[in-house]
């Protein structure tokens, strides 16, 4: 119940962070992305912590401006990780932006939606990806388009590399592996409601 409310306090904290910001920067788009990114660590971070996630990352990951974050998807704790790590903006599926509260978190921290099924909205969508790629925002792709275990990797979904071949933008791969002794992880989204999958990480110790 502590770590419950303690998560309550940070999304509903950060929350107000991000219309503040909205409304302080909304006018010059640059320059609210830049304090939007450095708003997506602090939160991140603060996520990390109430869920006991103690992060070791291994090899040179240290992305440059506008570097299209290519990685593995296996559950919610993913996000955390790799805005803590990174201070990125991510890619989300479209009805995300109506969850409760998280799609409210997801919007003001300028979540790319997506809907595969609407070829006119992905060509939308990777072009507004190269904007901002060329402009200096790194975006995360979970390439896969769903979650997996995490004990291998899923065909990709390749249209939104087009986003990097027409902006030039670097591509960083990276790899997330939890390490706890569930198989599959706790950390993993997979047949389960996100309801589940949520109280079950608020339950795990680490």
């Amino acid at each position: 119940l502590y770590r419950f409310n303690c998560l309550l306090a940070v999304l509903f904290f950060f929350t107000g962070v991000g219309f503040v910001l909205k409304w302080m920067f909304g006018t010059d788009p640059r320059k609210h992305r830049r304090h939007v990114a450095n708003f997506t660590r602090l939160w991140a971070k603060c996520f990390c912590r109430v869920l006991n996630i103690r992060l070791k990352m291994e090899g040179n990951v240290r992305p440059s401006r506008g570097t299209l974050i290519v990685a593995n998807h296996v559950g919610s704790p993913d996000i955390f990780v790799l805005g803590f790590c990174f201070g990125t903006f991510f890619l989300s599926k479209h009805d995300v932006a109506n969850w409760p509260i998280v799609g409210t978190l997801a919007r003001l921290g300028l979540t790319v939606f997506v809907d595969r099924s609407r070829k006119h909205q992905v060509k939308a969508n990777i072009e507004d990806m190269a904007r901002r790629l060329g402009e200096g925002d790194s975006i995360v792709l979970f390439a896969e388009g769903g979650a997996s275990d995490g004990s291998d990797v899923l065909p990709f979904k390749t249209s939104f590399f087009e986003a990097a071949v027409i902006s030039r933008s670097p591509v960083l791969p990276i790899a997330i592996s939890y390490l706890d002794p569930g198989r599959p992880s706790v950390a993993c989204w997979r047949n389960t409601t996100f309801a589940t999958h949520f109280f079950n990480l608020l339950s795990h110790p680490q």
